[in-house]
C-alpha cells in the first residue's frame, strides 16, 4: 500500500487531512482511491497511521484514523552525508539511494572541483526544493517512517567546521593508507551515533581542501582500489557504514 507524509498540523484528533495537493492528485488520480479505501500515513517521529478516507475534494482530502503504531524503520546510527554538488540527474541519483539507505541529513556543497554552477540564491532554493521532492517520493516507496532533511546549499569551509559528530569520515582517492573498512573495524560506535560522511566532486579534492580536513580531525579513508564515481562512492560509503554497524 503506498506511503505518504504528514505533519502534525495535519493530524485532529481521530482524522487526519490531507492537503498537499501532489499528493491528493496521487491518491485520487493515480491510485484512484476513493471514500473507505484507506491509506498508509507516516507522522512526526516515527508514527505510522492506517486512515480510512471519509470525503474527497479537490484540496482536501479527509481521513478517520483506524489504527497508529510506532515504525522501525530507520537505521539505529544517524548518518549525516555531506556530498559536494555534482552534475543534474547524478546528483539526484545520490539524493534518492541515500534515502533509499536511510541517510538523515543531506549537506550539498560547494567544493573548489565542483562542476555544477549556480546563477543565483533563487536557482539554489530550486534545486534543494526538487532534492526534497526527490527524498519524498523514496522515502514513500521504501516505506521510510521519516524523512532525510536537505539543508541549503553550502560552501567548503561551513562544511569542514560542522561539529558534534561521533565520527567524521572524508572519502579520497588520493588516500591509500587506510580503507574505510579498516577504519570502521577499529572505531566502535554506540546505537545512537552522529556519523558525518563526506563524498567530494567529479574532480576531487584539492591538496588545500584535504588538509584542511585533516587539521579539523577528519578520517581520511579510502574505498578500495578501485576509483568510484561520485554517485557510486556514496552508496559505497554508505553501504559500509550501514555492514559495520547496523547488521
Amino acid at each position: 500500500m503506498p506511503q505518504f507524509f504528514i505533519n502534525k498540523e495535519n493530524i485532529q484528533e481521530d482524522k487526519i487531512l490531507i492537503t498537499n495537493l501532489s499528493d491528493i492528485n496521487h491518491i485520487t488520480n493515480v491510485l484512484r482511491n476513493r471514500k473507505k479505501d484507506r491509506l498508509i500515513l507516516s507522522g512526526p517521529e516515527n508514527f505510522v497511521y492506517e486512515a480510512e478516507i471519509v470525503s474527497i475534494k479537490p484540496d482536501l482530502i479527509e481521513a478517520q484514523i483506524i489504527d497508529s503504531y510506532f515504525s522501525d524503520k530507520r537505521l539505529k546510527i544517524s548518518i549525516t552525508l555531506a556530498q559536494s554538488i555534482i552534475k543534474s540527474q547524478k546528483q539526484d541519483f545520490i539524493i534518492q539511494k541515500a534515502t533509499e539507505l536511510g541517510v538523515r541529513t543531506i549537506f550539498p556543497f560547494i567544493s573548489k572541483n565542483t562542476v555544477v554552477k549556480f546563477d543565483s540564491e533563487k536557482d539554489k532554493l530550486f534545486k534543494v526544493q526538487r532534492w526534497q521532492k526527490i527524498v519524498y517520493e523514496s522515502a514513500k516507496q521504501c516505506k521510510r517512517g521519516d524523512l532525510a532533511e536537505i539543508k541549503p546549499i553550502s560552501i567548503f569551509d561551513e562544511v569542514v567546521n560542522l561539529e558534534n559528530f561521533d565520527l567524521k569520515i572524508m572519502c579520497s582517492e588520493k588516500e591509500a593508507a587506510v580503507s574505510i573498512k579498516q577504519f570502521l573495524s577499529k572505531n566502535k560506535v554506540a546505537e545512537n551515533a552522529n556519523i558525518l560522511l563526506v563524498i567530494g566532486p567529479e574532480g576531487g579534492w584539492s591538496d588545500k581542501e584535504i588538509d584542511k580536513f585533516t587539521e579539523k580531525s577528519f578520517a581520511s579513508v579510502t574505498l578500495g582500489k578501485l576509483i568510484y564515481r561520485a554517485e557510486t562512492a556514496a552508496t559505497v560509503a554508505i553501504s559500509h557504514i550501514i555492514y559495520e554497524y547496523e547488521l
